[in-house]
């Protein structure tokens, strides 16, 4: 006959095992007030393991299908030692508290893990790693890592943690990898729910699939939060992050949260500076309505940048035999590093742009011809009220496409930008300004398309010249285009004083003397952006003649712009 051993503990007793604990059938208990230490391995196979005071065990737990582990109120599951743990209940099992006091070693989760007490952190450098199995803290439960460092909850898999009965504020002890540790603090606004939280190692624009690895203007990491009900949270979302976090383009004073909404991401508030407290930087946002699963990260004003593909083509340097615009300004190298509009008193930048610049001359000089630089443009993005809400300096391409100083032929990015119509502006230093005549979509992480080039009426005021059969072009011949004076810089003319007159700001640029010519400049007054200022010779050449003929040959005529 077998026989069944029965263990008690009673208060104030302590038991030590030094070697490993196997119940095979027999019944554990351990009386309030009493501890039972075992230096090695606990393996319940077939037996009763029943805890009222406290088991400190510093190897492996395991309970197996046919066995019973049972936890009292106020008792404790300990773990310590030098040796990293597992833990395996592989029946329902419910924990009261657990207390991490390892020196600087994990404890694995094989299995699902549920507390109804307290979850402690009492000594740094402890991490319970969860990979494929949860951890669920009961309404009541609180998880406390304050008094200790890089001590949490690894979500390194699906595995989650859930917080049963949300409402009052509780901090997630979490991070996605045993050196990243990103806590987030939830309360409830709404609807009282079961909460999950997991924490993925970097931002990306599809979260879902976590793919795309954001590189600028983010904390490097992911916050996943699940509600067991869908419908009716609506939470207060405080996460925090180390330094070692934040992408070099990240600004910690122009902080917020975001949320994903299934194809970008949107502000819960308006960015402004984190709190930060011994290394640890956080920022507190409301209005975090979850529907179903969604997805947060921390961003800095760069996130509510859209995009736009804008094309136009410039009159002056247009060269119809290649359908292309001539790039002298670049084979001589002339054209600045710097973006040249911040110090032009017409323009004036605002939301972010000015001072673009590129690292080298070779940046110009892209491996297809018909994407090499022709000169610097500058961008207005204009609101209904046709108020400029953000501007940037840009690249012009030989084909007329407009792109970013990035080196990648991409559309160009503008800050604050909200899911909105707008119209487009597009002006060079001595061509006329062109605006879109038709209302353009606009939205953070998504790319605008529009084409002044592919009719006259694209234009407001159909303000643009047929260069050839279906191509259109910015009227050239604006050599008084950096000037603050309105007429001049919205004006083509030949008459009238010096201020707003172009021909005389030619003659004035070569000193008033009309035969004068200036070699490689990069100046307003080269109207056909061949690097050479000059009143004299064929019109192929010569800035006066061309400037005439923009006129269609008639010195008095004037041209306007219509915005």
């Amino acid at each position: 006959m077998k026989k069944l051993l029965t263990l008690v503990l009673f208060l104030g007793m302590a038991l030590g095992v030094s070697a490993q604990l196997v119940n095979q059938g027999g019944t554990i208990t351990i009386q309030s007030g009493a501890t039972l230490v075992v230096e090695s391995d606990i393996t319940n196979t077939t037996g009763s393991i029943v805890n009222n005071g406290i088991i400190e065990v510093k190897g492996d737990i395991t309970s197996e299908a046919a066995a019973l582990f049972t936890s009292a109120v106020d008792s404790k599951l300990k773990f310590s030692g030098t040796t990293p743990s597992t833990i395996n209940f592989m029946a329902s099992t419910i924990l009261s508290d657990v207390e991490m006091a390892k020196t600087a070693e994990d404890l694995t989760l094989a299995s699902d893990l549920d507390i109804d007490g307290d979850l402690t952190f009492t000594e740094d450098d402890n991490q319970i790693i969860l990979g494929a199995n949860n951890l669920v803290l009961s309404a009541t439960s609180a998880a406390d890592n304050v008094a200790v460092t890089n001590s949490f909850i690894v979500t390194d898999g699906a595995g989650v943690v859930t917080k049963e009965g949300l409402s009052t504020a509780f901090k997630f002890p979490v991070g996605a990898a045993i050196d990243s540790q990103n806590d987030i603090t939830l309360a409830e606004g709404g609807t009282v729910d079961d909460i999950s939280v997991r924490v993925l190692t970097d931002a990306y624009d599809a979260p879902v699939t976590q793919t795309e690895v954001m590189v600028d203007d983010v904390v490097s990491a992911t916050w996943e939060i699940t509600e067991a009900v869908i419908g009716g949270s609506d939470l207060i979302a405080a996460p925090s992050w180390a330094a070692a976090d934040e992408t070099t383009t990240f600004d910690n004073t122009d902080a917020a949260v975001f949320q994903f909404n299934g194809t970008d991401y949107t502000a819960l508030a308006t960015t402004g500076a984190a709190t930060t407290v011994d290394g640890i930087s956080s920022v507190t946002n409301v209005g975090l309505v979850l529907n179903d699963t969604d997805y947060v990260i921390i961003g800095d004003s760069g996130l509510l940048r859209a995009f736009l593909a804008a094309k136009i083509i410039l009159q002056g340097p247009y060269q119809a035999s290649q359908d292309l615009m001539r790039d002298q300004l670049r084979t001589k190298s002339l054209i600045p590093l710097e973006e040249p509009y911040s110090d032009m008193a017409a323009f004036t930048h605002v939301s972010g742009g000015g001072g673009e610049t590129v690292d080298a001359l070779e940046d110009f000089d892209y491996e297809a011809d018909g994407d090499d630089i022709v000169d610097w443009v500058f961008l207005e993005i204009r609101d209904s009220a046709d108020a400029v809400v953000s501007t940037r300096s840009a690249l012009l391409q030989r084909d007329g496409d407009i792109i970013d100083i990035d080196g990648s032929n991409s559309a160009v990015s503008f800050e604050g930008i909200t899911l909105d119509n707008y119209t487009i502006v597009v002006r060079h230093r001595n061509h006329l300004g062109v605006k879109s005549s038709g209302i353009v979509s606009m939205s953070p992480g998504t790319t605008a398309v529009y084409d002044f080039t592919s009719a006259v009426n694209q234009a407001v005021g159909d303000q643009q010249e047929e260069l050839e059969t279906g191509v259109y072009g910015v009227y050239g011949g604006n050599a008084n285009g950096e000037s603050a004076v309105a007429t001049a810089y919205k004006g083509i003319r030949m008459t009238g004083p010096s201020t707003i007159n172009d021909a005389l700001a030619l003659l004035n640029q070569l000193g008033g003397i009309y035969t004068a010519t200036q070699f490689d400049v990069y100046e307003t007054e080269d109207l056909n952006l061949d690097g050479n200022v000059r009143m004299t010779g064929p019109s192929t050449i010569n800035d006066a003649l061309f400037l005439l003929g923009v006129l269609d040959g008639v010195y008095t005529n004037l041209i306007v712009r219509a915005f």
